[in-house]
């Protein structure tokens, strides 16, 4: 429980309870969150009652005027996206999802504490943005109308624009979209910058039995070949960022496998960031600008990346959204409040006392 800052110190609650009893709930409302809105949104709230009852209800005389929490997980734990737990009666009486009436932040001691601990920030600080093109998606909400079964043109323009919305933090940005998102370009761009803001708009996927051929998938030289790993030993062995950087990570896949993305945590970790934010889920593009238009806008106007992220959150929730169809066709206004297009985001923090 993470306390306001003129407040006391952080109070720690331990949940035990058995892996039998979560891994069934949790796999299930990660099923449905995939599932084409808004068919499995009821399941998902029943769901989402359940857990608040495990989750929360036993720790309910504690957490009634609590605002911030600071989570950390293991197990089937680690895959559940904790923003559709629904809280109790006993703690909120419209039993609303936990990400409206609280913030949540996620711990892990692995950020901040990297290779740049020593450096010093430099004066010319950058934002490097990575838009990779070259995906063959499985099928998501809105996926059939956008992709042909190989190369996505319009899938590649969405992704060029959510993140091209890390222009909104006011840095010089270089950017890698397409073909430019190869590794070559990657490593190179990089290690020639001091990069305080890394947006990588491209999947990544985890490996249980090995952690460390956990990949980003970047882009071929050629559209019509198969994208290119970058593992997370290449990245543990040659990233460095700016001294406390923010990395987004908008497109990994953690496939269920109660592992969460640990693997990146760790690795940006030792590259010098101090945030990160994670997704447990590939999510449709065009609703990932919205949610970073948003979370970047936030940033600049002096939020910490902790509310950023809930602010946006809470905006996908309650506000339709308008996806362009392109030249000469009708833009599509678009309802987001469904769980699978915001619930799957996290950021995590070194600290409870960063989570603020």
């Amino acid at each position: 429980m993470v306390p306001e800052p003129t407040g006391p110190a952080p109070a720690t609650l331990t949940l035990e309870t058995t892996a039998e009893d979560l891994k069934p709930l949790v796999e299930e409302i990660r099923e449905l969150a995939l599932l084409r809105p808004p068919a499995s949104l009821g399941r998902i709230v029943r769901l989402g009652d359940r857990l608040g009852e495990v989750l929360l209800a036993p720790a309910a005389d504690r957490l009634g005027n609590v605002s911030r929490l600071g989570l950390s997980a293991n197990g089937p734990l680690s895959d559940l996206p904790f923003g559709v737990v629904r809280a109790p009666r006993s703690i909120d009486p419209q039993g609303r999802y936990l990400i409206e009436t609280r913030t949540l932040c996620w711990i892990d001691p692995a950020l901040g504490d990297g290779n740049a601990a020593d450096r010093p920030a430099s004066d010319r600080p950058l934002a490097l943005a990575i838009a990779d093109a070259v995906y063959r998606p499985p099928a998501r909400p809105l996926g059939a109308s956008m992709s042909d079964g190989g190369i996505s043109w319009r899938r590649h323009a969405a992704r060029r624009n959510q993140a091209g919305t890390i222009r909104a933090l006011g840095l010089p940005v270089v950017s890698r979209f397409g073909q430019a998102a190869s590794p070559a370009l990657f490593w190179e761009s990089a290690e020639s910058y001091a990069v305080r803001f890394l947006h990588l708009a491209v999947e990544a996927r985890i490996d249980p039995a090995n952690p460390d051929r956990s990949a980003l998938l970047l882009s071929p030289e050629r559209y019509d070949e198969q994208a290119i790993p970058v593992t997370a030993g290449q990245l543990a062995s040659r990233l460095a960022l700016e001294r406390d950087a923010l990395v987004v990570l908008s497109g990994l896949d953690t496939g269920g496998h109660g592992i969460g993305p640990g693997p990146f945590v760790e690795v940006f970790g030792a590259a010098g960031a101090g945030s990160l934010v994670a997704s447990l889920w590939p999510v449709v593009d065009e609703s990932a600008t919205h949610l970073f238009a948003a979370f970047y806008s936030k940033l600049t106007q002096g939020a910490t990346p902790v509310a950023a992220l809930r602010e946006a959150q809470r905006r996908l929730m309650t506000e339709p959204l308008r996806f362009e169809q392109g030249e000469g066709r009708q833009p599509v206004d678009f309802d987001a409040s469904h769980p699978y297009y915001w619930a799957g985001y996290r950021l995590y923090r070194r600290s409870t006392n960063d989570c603020g």
